[in-house]
């Protein structure tokens, strides 16, 4: 078994397309009147799917609070975080915590999409 997709419900489907273009992902099928969105990701899949279309999927509305899922990824070097991460901010994203060298031997971020999902941003330091 392997994992595919990773599927991230949204409750406003252009703000969350918006995020995910500025990270340089783009879409490989639907649109901002979508109900379900694929982004391009080498490996595994990521979807952007739409609450009342989930909601219609599972027979009830799923909980959208708390800090539940953080998805990572990594960048190529430090100034294409410093980039991604300005690139957030001058777009109102939320920046939890600018870029910085973390103890596990990271160069790493963390901010907010537009759903309030936990981001990193991050690459390897050798």
């Amino acid at each position: 078994m392997k994992l595919d997709m990773v599927g991230l419900i949204v409750e406003n489907m252009k703000e969350s397309i918006s995020f995910y273009q500025l990270l340089g992902f783009q879409l490989l099928e639907g649109d901002e009147t979508a109900s379900y969105v694929e982004l391009n990701n080498e490996g595994v899949r990521i979807s952007l799917n739409k609450i009342e279309m989930i909601t219609e999927v599972l027979g009830f509305k799923p909980e959208i609070t708390g800090d539940k899922i953080e998805l990572a990824f990594l960048c190529e070097s430090k100034k294409e975080v410093n980039e991604l991460v300005e690139k957030i901010r001058q777009n109102q994203f939320e920046i939890i915590q600018e870029p910085f060298l973390a103890p596990w031997k990271q160069y790493y971020a963390l901010v907010r999409d537009a759903d309030r999902n936990i981001i990193s941003l991050f690459v390897n330091e050798n």
